[in-house]
C-alpha cells in the first residue's frame, strides 16, 4: 500500500511537470505568433562569405533582426528578356538575394506605415552592407545611415517582394577595388621610363655639382669663418680693454665739462650784451663810412693824392 502511494506522488510530480513545460512553450509559442514581424531584403553585389542564416542584423551596433533566407536573385525571381531579346541574367545573375527579418527598425510603427517610413529612411541614406565580427570571420550585415549619392541603389527590374533596402559595398569589397585599380595604374606605368629619367636626373646633378666646384666653395667658406671667428676674437678684447671700460666715464666727463663751458659763455653774453650792442653798432657805422669814402675815390681818384678836389675849368663860368 505505501508503495503504491509512492508511485502516485512520482505521477503527480511527472504530470505537474509536464504541465508546466508545456505552458512554457506555449507561452513562447504565443509571443513569437503575436510579435510584429516585419520582412525585409536586399541584394548584394559582392561575396557574402561567413554570412549565414541566422546571422545578426545590427544597426550601429544594436541587434534589429537576423538573416532569414540567403539565395541567388534568378532563384527568386525570373530574369527577362531586354527590349533587344538579349537575357539579363548574365546582368544580374551575380547577385545575392538576403531576406532578413528586422522588427526592431520600426517597432514603434503600425504595418501599414513601415513602407512609408522605410522609404523616407532610404532617402536620407539607409543602406545595408557586409560586416565582420572581429577576427573569427563572423560576418553579419549593418544597417546604416551612408551618403546617398556616394552608395547609389543597385539597378533591378524587378518588383521586390518584400520591403526593399539598398545595399552598400563592404570595407573590404572596396578596399580590394581601391587596390585592383592601383595595381592596374601600376602596370599601366612605364616604370622603365620613369627609372631611366631618374637615372639621367641624378647624372645632371652630379655634372652640376661637379661644375660647381663646392669643394672649393666649402674651403672659402671655412677660411671666411675662420677670419670671422678671428676679427669677433680681436672685437671683444678690445671692447673687453680698460681703455673702453672707463671711456663713457670719460665721454661723461667731457659731457659735463661741454655744459659747463656753455652756461658760462651764456652767462658772458647776457652780462655784456649791452658792451655787444654797442661795438656792433659802431661796426655799422665804421662800415657806411668806409662806403662812402670807396665812393669818393671812385669819382675822385685825384682826391686820394691831393686832398682837394681839382679846379673847375674856366670854360664853365
Amino acid at each position: 500500500m505505501k508503495q503504491s502511494s509512492n508511485y502516485f506522488k512520482v505521477g503527480i510530480f511527472v504530470l505537474a511537470a509536464i504541465s508546466i513545460f508545456v505552458t512554457f512553450i506555449i507561452v513562447l509559442g504565443v509571443g513569437s505568433i503575436f510579435r510584429q514581424k516585419v520582412y525585409m531584403e536586399t541584394y548584394l553585389d559582392e561575396s557574402v562569405q561567413g554570412l549565414d542564416i541566422g546571422s545578426a542584423v545590427k544597426h550601429r551596433g544594436v541587434k534589429i533582426g537576423s538573416v532569414t533566407e540567403i539565395s541567388f536573385i534568378q532563384n527568386e525571381y525570373p530574369l527577362k528578356e531586354d527590349k533587344d531579346g538579349q537575357n539579363n541574367s548574365y546582368q544580374y545573375g551575380r547577385y545575392v538575394y538576403i531576406k532578413m527579418s528586422i522588427p526592431g527598425i520600426v517597432k514603434a510603427l503600425p504595418l501599414t506605415q513601415i513602407d512609408q517610413a522605410i522609404q523616407q529612411m532610404i532617402r536620407q541614406g539607409l543602406r545595408v552592407r557586409l560586416s565582420s565580427q572581429g577576427l573569427t570571420g563572423t560576418a553579419y550585415l549593418e544597417v546604416d545611415y551612408l551618403s546617398p549619392d556616394k552608395n547609389p541603389p543597385l539597378p533591378i527590374t524587378w518588383k521586390p517582394k518584400y520591403h526593399y533596402i539598398p545595399s552598400a559595398p563592404s570595407t573590404i569589397s572596396r578596399l580590394s577595388a581601391s587596390l585592383d585599380t592601383f595595381f592596374d595604374k601600376l602596370e599601366s606605368t612605364d616604370i622603365r621610363g620613369l627609372i631611366l629619367n631618374l637615372n639621367t636626373l641624378i647624372l645632371t646633378v652630379n655634372a652640376e655639382v661637379e661644375k660647381a666646384k663646392l669643394g672649393e666653395l666649402s674651403k672659402e667658406a671655412t677660411v671666411l669663418i675662420s677670419e670671422l671667428r678671428k676679427t669677433n676674437k680681436e672685437l671683444n678684447s678690445i671692447l673687453a680693454s680698460p681703455e673702453m671700460k672707463n671711456a663713457p666715464k670719460k665721454l661723461d666727463q667731457a659731457l659735463s665739462q661741454l655744459n659747463t663751458t656753455t652756461k658760462r659763455f651764456d652767462t658772458i653774453l647776457s652780462s655784456n650784451q649791452n658792451d655787444i650792442g654797442l661795438a656792433i653798432e659802431n661796426l655799422r657805422t665804421a662800415s657806411q663810412d668806409l662806403k662812402e669814402v670807396t665812393g669818393n675815390a671812385k669819382k675822385y681818384p685825384s682826391m686820394i693824392l691831393f686832398g682837394e678836389p681839382p679846379a673847375k675849368s674856366q670854360l664853365w663860368k
